[in-house]
């Protein structure tokens, strides 16, 4: 697919592209212009691709030259000729289709893969079924580790499980000698056994609310789900995961993006007790992506970390990217707690923000003015709502949206709010393997709202088409990491892999090249860093991946069977198969 291409044969090539036409002067040939001044002459060179570049002013191009892991010339075999030399290592893609690395905004390596690190069971893209889950889970009792003083696991899909399953009274029975603490893939519920809650400290005498709440029994006792801000007791109470398995776990989903492809992407809650591995994996050169660390500002509930603290850990490590705050303003639709503008199909199921809107409001004032970059889950429309108005004074108090300030999920827009994020500025990032019609969608989503609500669930053209910048995340690894998969399902809205079962909301579709850009450069303008990745131009640092097929050429239903050949980050090749 791609081969060594000796530099007598690329100059040959550029000379023949330079070669006289009738009795007009020859230009400069590449030779010449080496010899004529001092060239800063490239480290590698690819040519003979079919390089896409989501650079508007010359969207393909055939060849890139890399010099000090940058692009110092993107164009033509003769581009790339006048800056090659004898010690210049030249690839030649024979063809084959190159693009920028793509990103994803919001991964978490920092709130889930500790407690993946010994059991990850299968989730909402797999479609599992309840008794796969449970043989899945039996397995990882079996297999783990007996010094350790809690079970701890995570990615269950709740539309598969039986509430009767989902209890106590189950768990005791497979776990019965030590805490049990098992976390859906959402991260918005966590199911439990008695030894964890008598551990946690709470009984059926918790007070319940729409943000904090848990599975009852019958007579009111807990039942043995815990959701929301009722996961917290709990967190709380979890042995401390120690630094090296924390980079471990870490490291397991950033190779595992490298390999999809991932040059940059976003940590969507990053703890206090995360921030020494992210500053060790930093500085032993481990990282191989532009990564961007959003730090709690809050989780499941209205308490806020105040400002003077994230300071404090921000300015006390080393770490990557710029200073970033992750907030959470609802929950999710299936647990009927995020606000919807229209309300959900049940009359009395309602939901308000998490945080109250005058101290949501402050509060990103706060953030705004130390410098914080705030990222924002909110899924219900209601809560895009609340959001885009706490975000509204700040941003018009500076006469921009300097800092980038985003909401990330943002499932459900109302109509009447396309228009705010296009004025402010705000980029909104989309959920691409959602776009497809899973159960999840189907089963758990659906059926909790009105017809006209869910008519307009993950509707990216219209929001496309209104000029909102569309930004790729998958929420991984509470979603599959599959971003090929994801793309396939935002330009079809069919199923990957089933092209001929029905489609969920097809007028809703991105073009290719739309999806491109939202995977790519929109990602970069979110992460900050858009003038250094993102695109393949000159000045950009060499962030690139070549493909097994053109993503323009092959049948939209064949996206999803995409993979990567090459992963080349900052000019060097990070992962090849």
């Amino acid at each position: 697919m791609t081969g060594r291409f000796t530099l007598a044969s690329l100059m040959s090539i550029a000379l023949f592209a330079c070669s006289p036409a009738g009795d007009e002067a020859a230009p400069e040939t590449a030779s010449q212009a080496v010899s004529a001044s001092p060239t800063v002459l490239a480290d590698t060179v690819y040519i003979n691709g079919k390089i896409y570049t989501v650079d508007e002013s010359r969207p393909w191009v055939e060849a890139v030259a890399i010099k000090d892991g940058k692009f110092i010339a993107v164009g033509s075999a003769d581009d790339v000729a006048a800056v090659t030399g004898e010690g210049t290592e030249v690839v030649d893609l024979a063809g084959a289709f190159a693009m920028p690395g793509i990103g994803d905004t919001h991964i978490h390596p920092g709130l889930l893969m500790a407690k993946r690190a010994f059991c990850a069971l299968p989730g909402t893209f797999h479609e599992p079924t309840e008794e796969q889950i449970i043989d899945a889970l039996k397995e990882c009792i079996a297999d783990y580790p007996a010094d350790r003083e809690w079970f701890i696991a995570q990615g269950y899909t709740t539309p598969a499980m039986d509430p009767a399953t989902l209890t106590r009274e189950f768990l005791d029975k497979l776990i019965p000698d030590r805490p049990a603490w098992i976390e859906d893939e959402s991260g918005h519920k966590g199911w439990f056994n008695t030894l964890a809650m008598e551990a946690a400290g709470v009984d059926k005498d918790f007070e319940d609310t729409g943000v904090s709440f848990f599975s009852r029994t019958a007579d009111g006792d807990l039942a043995g789900e815990a959701l929301e801000g009722a996961m917290n007791p709990f967190l709380n109470v979890l042995p401390p995961f120690d630094t090296e398995l924390r980079k471990t776990g870490f490291m397991s989903l950033l190779n595992e993006a490298t390999s999809k492809g991932m040059t940059a992407v976003g940590d969507a809650y990053v703890f206090d007790v995360d921030l020494q591995a992210w500053q060790e994996l930093k500085q032993e050169g481990k990282l191989n992506q532009h990564i961007s660390l959003y730090l709690k500002g809050n989780l499941g509930t209205a308490e806020l970390t105040p400002v003077e603290d994230l300071l404090e850990w921000w300015d006390s490590y080393d770490l990557p990217g710029h200073k970033a705050v992750k907030l959470g303003m609802d929950g999710a639709i299936e647990s009927v707690s995020a606000p919807l503008v229209d309300g959900y199909v049940t009359a009395s199921d309602k939901a308000d923000p998490l945080i109250p809107a005058a101290e949501f409001a402050a509060y990103i004032a706060q953030l705004d003015e130390a410098g914080f970059q705030v990222k924002v889950h909110a899924i219900g429309d209601g809560t895009v709502r609340a959001t885009l108005d706490g975000y509204e004074s700040v941003i018009k108090s500076n006469g921009n949206n300097r800092l980038r300030h985003h909401i990330d999920h943002c499932s459900l827009i109302h109509p009447d709010d396309y228009q705010r994020f296009v004025d402010l500025d705000v980029s909104c990032t989309i959920w691409p393997p959602l776009n497809a019609p899973v159960d999840y969608n189907l089963g758990a989503i659906k059926p909790m709202l009105k017809p006209e609500t869910w008519s307009r669930m993950y509707a990216n053209r219209d929001a496309w088409d209104a000029g909102v910048r569309l930004v790729n995340h998958s929420d991984a690894p509470a979603a599959a990491f599959w971003p090929w998969w994801g793309m396939e399902a935002a330009i079809t809205r069919g199923k990957p892999g089933k092209p001929d079962a029905p489609k969920m909301g097809p007028e809703q579709a991105l073009t290719v090249a739309e999806a491109i850009e939202a995977y790519t450069i929109n990602v970069a303008w979110s992460l900050l860093v858009d003038e250094e990745t993102g695109s393949i131009e000159e000045g950009k640092w060499a962030d690139m991946i070549v493909l097994n097929h053109n993503l323009f050429e092959i049948p939209e239903s064949e996206i999803h069977n995409t993979a990567v050949q090459k992963t080349i980050f900052k000019g060097e090749v990070v992962y090849q198969p």
